[in-house]
Parts: structure tokens; sequence; C-alpha cells
């Protein structure tokens, strides 16, 4: 009898201590779903939405009736919020400019370190990321620059060369169809955008014979992309599952990637090293080689400059050319073959600013207003990174009156914030008028919109993302018409990927000349 009080007394107590880990919180933590063991939180993210956890984590505002909400990723606190006041207090307040030192980050490095700029932070983090603008910007990165617009305009031509005559090149056969006019979307765009940078980065760009490489490099950004998630996939949680469900987890295609990746740009710097020549800097690689090896002369230890660091820091800065770019035009061509009225408004703007003889330049782009409102409003309805990169708070704060302890993950949910009925009024309706003022031309008092982030963790790239989106977007509308072949279907929305970007399934498009 004494042994059954004691197994009975044992079970309550362990029920106890059970429901006081699933309920318990910091004092002040916002509300939220209760955790278990291993997954915090995580399985309750799944069950709200299990294909998009963005959408998922938005469900809880809207149980526990709050803006803000607070639960356990694996191990890990989070808050993510899901308002204007929240979001911006987010990104605009340095206590929360900290990165999560999650597995995910880690594992894109060979010995495992986090290196580079999207996911570190202190010192390295305003260092490195102070010396590459800086000196990036002299070649044309972050602002307008004249020779790096007729860079891309030549590559502009070629893409239109490919779409019209077809493949020349065995690898162009895997995004044009012979004959031309059939194109796989985003994948045509990708190499055209990334040679772009590549010429801001070392002065020299890949032919169109060269261009396979960057094609295959593309498609690894994009499988990387498509394979992890905003917050941070059971790989994070528990990164011993890799070596029991390596396939299920996403590791292989994830490591894939990443080496891929990295051997491509540890390749492309090691080759620029050994022809280093000091006094002679050809280029941003060179200016960044001469400051490691000042800091080699001079001995120091802790120099952030390093041959690891700039490896990852160069795929950092690359990333958004690598995929973004593309997966951003190939939305808002998505919407305009939805929305065939815009498409239309799009073209007869185009026509009457810059006709048919010569290619768009950025000077149009001060006198087309309702193209520049197309291009803004697809930003804000298709969110790409819809949780930012994650945030992590460096000491204990506040945060809408709730109390955030140090080391917490911090979501600002650029998602919610673009579809809040409080700001937006119709945000599920793709309106580019939202931007306009009374006399039809573009009002950035109205764009609140905050695709790229703001405050320290702004997108760096987003002067050289917003030139080319519209360079490619008007180039693309000039020229061609967006059609549907025998056999082809609208786009359909639902059927967008989650990863660490929303992106859209790959898919051939038929193009026809405007007549």
């Amino acid at each position: 009898m004494l042994t059954e009080i004691l197994l009975l007394l044992s079970a309550l107590f362990f029920l106890y201590l059970s429901y006081r880990y699933a309920v318990s919180r910091p004092e002040g933590f916002p509300p939220g779903p209760p955790r278990i063991p291993l997954f915090g939180s995580y399985l309750f993210m799944m069950m709200s939405n299990f294909k998009y956890l963005h959408k998922g984590v938005l469900n809880f505002s809207k149980w526990y009736k709050s803006d803000i909400v607070g639960f356990h990723v694996g191990p890990f606190p989070v808050v993510a919020v899901h308002n204007a006041e929240g979001v911006k207090q987010v990104l605009n307040n340095k206590s929360f400019d900290g990165r999560p030192q999650v597995y995910l980050a880690k594992m894109r490095e060979p010995d495992r370190n986090i290196l580079g700029i999207f996911f570190q932070e202190g010192t390295i983090w305003k260092e490195q990321r102070r010396f590459i603008l800086r000196y990036l910007r002299d070649f044309g990165f972050g602002r307008r620059f004249e020779q790096l617009e007729l860079v891309i305009q030549e590559e502009l031509t070629d893409m239109l060369d490919l779409i019209r005559n077809g493949p020349l090149y065995e690898h162009e056969k895997e995004i044009v169809k012979p004959g031309g006019y059939r194109v796989l979307l985003p994948s045509l765009l990708h190499p055209f955008s990334t040679n772009s940078v590549f010429h801001i980065v070392y002065n020299e760009r890949h032919s169109r014979a060269e261009q396979g490489v960057l094609l295959k490099l593309t498609q690894m950004a994009m499988q990387f992309q498509r394979h992890a998630d905003d917050y941070g996939k059971l790989l994070s949680i528990m990164p011993w599952i890799r070596n029991v469900f390596p396939n299920w987890s996403s590791y292989n295609k994830l490591m894939e990637a990443n080496m891929f990746i990295h051997t491509f740009f540890a390749n492309f710097i090691d080759r620029h090293i050994e022809t280093y020549q000091e006094g002679f800097e050809r280029n941003f690689l060179d200016l960044y080689i001469k400051e490691m090896k000042q800091a080699e002369a001079e001995g120091k230890t802790d120099s952030t400059f390093s041959r690891s660091q700039f490896i990852m820091s160069l795929v950092d800065f690359s990333f958004p050319a690598l995929s973004a770019v593309g997966v951003q035009i190939t939305f808002l061509i998505q919407y305009l073959m939805l929305y065939p009225e815009v498409m239309k408004r799009v073209q007869k703007e185009i026509d009457e600013v810059i006709g048919s003889g010569r290619l768009p330049t950025l000077e149009d782009r001060k006198e087309m207003h309702y193209t520049e409102a197309t291009i803004r409003e697809g930003l804000r309805i298709e969110t790409l990174v819809p949780s930012d990169v994650p945030h992590k708070a460096l000491e204990d704060t506040e945060l809408m009156g709730y109390k955030v302890p140090e080391n917490t993950i911090v979501i600002p949910s650029l998602y919610a914030y673009h579809m809040d009925e409080r700001t937006w009024g119709d945000p599920k309706n793709f309106r580019p008028e939202r931007f306009l003022d009374d006399e039809g031309k573009l009002c950035l008092k109205k764009d609140v919109s905050l695709p790229f982030g703001a405050g320290k963790r702004l997108c760096a790239g987003e002067t050289f993302a917003r030139n080319m989106l519209f360079l490619m977007t008007t180039t693309l509308c000039q020229n061609f018409n967006f059609v549907l072949a025998p056999g082809d279907k609208l786009p359909d929305l639902s059927k967008n990927l989650n990863g660490l970007i929303i992106s859209p399934p790959d898919f051939w498009v038929q193009l026809e000349d405007r007549k």
C-alpha cells in the first residue's frame, strides 16, 4: 500500500513539474503557447500552419489577442511582434541588433563558425559591414553609378537576345527552350543579376559561354533558401537529428548548397590572393586583401580581417543578387499576369516615357510613377523575408510593455506588418495606386512598407536591388507580353514555397513580342 502511495505521489509530482515546465515563462514575458521538451512550442507552430510557420505564429496573436507573443523554439525563448509599432521598435532599437547563434547559421561555414554579415553581431559585424559598404560604394554598390548602369544594360541586352533567339550553350537550355520565348522563372533572371554584382566586386563578368557556373551557383543559393526556414528548422532545435534523418531534416540539401557556394567563393578569393600585388589594387577584393595582409604584418591577433571571414562576407553580400532579385521579379510577373489591367498601364507608361528604341535607364524612373508604385506594391504584398532575419536581445529590455530577457530571439514579422488592415486597409489586394497621390505621382510618404527592413540591420543591398528591379522589370515589360501557352494555367499563389525566403515554384512562362 505504501509503495502504491509513493508511486502515485511521484506521478503527481512529475505531472506538476511537467505542467510547470509547459506553462512557466519569465516574469513579464508576452503571452503565448505552452512548450514541451525538445521541441518547445515548435509543434504548436506546425499545427497552426505547417507550410508557412510565420502565418502559424501570426495565429498565436489571434488566439491570445495580443500583437506580441512569446514562446519557445526548442530551447530558445522567442518573442514575435505583429504590428507596426512593434516591428519598428525592434528594427530601430540597437538593443535588438543581435543575431541568434543557431546551427543553421553555423553550418554555412566548414569549421562551424558564425562568420559573414547576416548572422554576425558585435564588433565584427560593425567593422566588416562598415568597411565593405565604404569601399563597395566606390565601385557603384549602394548608389547610382553610370558605369554600373551601362554594365547592367549590357546584361539586359544579353538576356533579351537569349529570350528571342534561344540558347546558344548547353547550360542555357535549362532556362530557355530551343527557339526562344519560353523561359524558366526565376532561374532565367539570376545569372544576369549576379553578373552585375560581380562587376561591382571584382570588375569582371562571365560571358554567356561561361555562365554555366553562375547558373549552378544561383541554383545552389535557391536550394539553401528553400530548404532553410525563418524559424531555424528542426536542425537548429535538435542539431543531432542530421545524423538520424539527414534527408528528412534537409541537412543533406543544405550542406550540398553550402559546400558548393563556399567552395566557389573560396576559390574565387584564393585566385585573387595569389595574384595580388601591393600598391596595384585592381578592385574591391584587392582592397580587402590589402587590409588582411596589413593586419598580418602588424601581428594583429584580434583582427576581424581573415580569409574565412572574407569568404562568408562575400557570400552574404552576393546572396540578394544570387536569388532575391530574380524571385521578386518573378512574383511581380505573376501578379501582372493575374492583373492584366496593371500590366497594360505599366506598358502604357513605358511607351510614353521610354518608347521602344532604347533600353530603360534609371533617369526614366523619375517619370514612371505608376511603374515604380507597381514594383513597390510587389515588394509589399509578397514579403520576401516574412520574419526578417531573426534578431536577438543584447540585454534585458522592454518591448510593447513586456519584458524581453537578454538572448531572447526577437522576430519583427514584416509579413504581418505588410498584411495589417490597420495600416493598409485592403492589404490582400494588389493595388499600386495606394502609393500614388491624387495627381497620379509617386508619394513616398504613403510607402511605409519595410521590405528591406530598417535601422542598423537594413539590407545593405537595398539601393542595388531597387535599381535592378526597376531596370529588369521595365525591360521585360517594354519588350514582351506574358501569355499562356497551350496547357498553361495562371499562377497559383497558394503554391508559393516557404523557406528562409518565400519563393514561387520554378515555372515556365511564354513570352511574345509586343506589337
